[in-house]
């Protein structure tokens, strides 16, 4: 789905961009996620392990952007992006239909700033809008910036998976799976 461009001024003066993104986006999504991929330990993949080419990456944003169920956004800041955050069904069985799921991830650079805020009032708002009756998500236990965040606009803890995640040196994450009711 596309939504018009608009300006975010964050905390610290600074402003972005916050728009729809567009397969012509594929080699800046391919950028943004090396790098966000290697300063988080709370996402799913490594940097090695995200090997898309920019064709896979064009088609993968075209879906979502012709899909009218579906938001993905950018933040754009210098001809970079620097934040992602995208919302869409559960699938397409009709017992899914009332599910959405969201995700956000954000620069470390960028942390702190409203930027989480600004992209979280914008996917519930078009989540509303789309008739779904509820957001689901998945955070590691320790990310707590983003369990924060998550739980300021109405989400809830409903489950716990332990070990949801393990890293290189052996330790384990605990997944929440969070809900808020629309």
């Amino acid at each position: 789905m596309f939504c018009s461009a608009e300006t975010l001024t964050l905390r610290d003066g600074r402003q972005c961009t916050i728009r729809s993104v567009e397969p012509e986006d594929a080699q800046l999504m391919l950028q943004y996620m090396k790098i966000m991929l290697g300063e988080t330990p709370f996402l799913l993949r490594t940097p090695e392990e995200f090997d898309y080419t920019a064709e896979e990456e064009a088609a993968i944003l075209t879906r979502k952007r012709d899909d009218p169920r579906s938001l993905m956004l950018v933040a754009e800041m210098d001809g970079r992006i620097i934040a992602s955050a995208d919302v869409s069904s559960r699938g397409p069985k009709s017992r899914l239909l009332h599910r959405s799921d969201l995700g956000i991830s954000i620069l470390k650079d960028y942390w702190h700033l409203g930027l989480g805020s600004a992209l979280m009032e914008r996917l519930i708002a078009f989540a509303q809008r789309s008739g779904y009756e509820q957001i689901e998500l998945t955070v590691e236990s320790k990310n707590r910036r983003a369990v924060n965040l998550y739980m300021k606009y109405g989400f809830t803890v409903f489950g716990t998976r332990p070990h949801g995640l393990k890293y290189p040196d052996g330790s384990y994450d605990n997944d929440y799976l969070m809900i808020r009711m629309l």
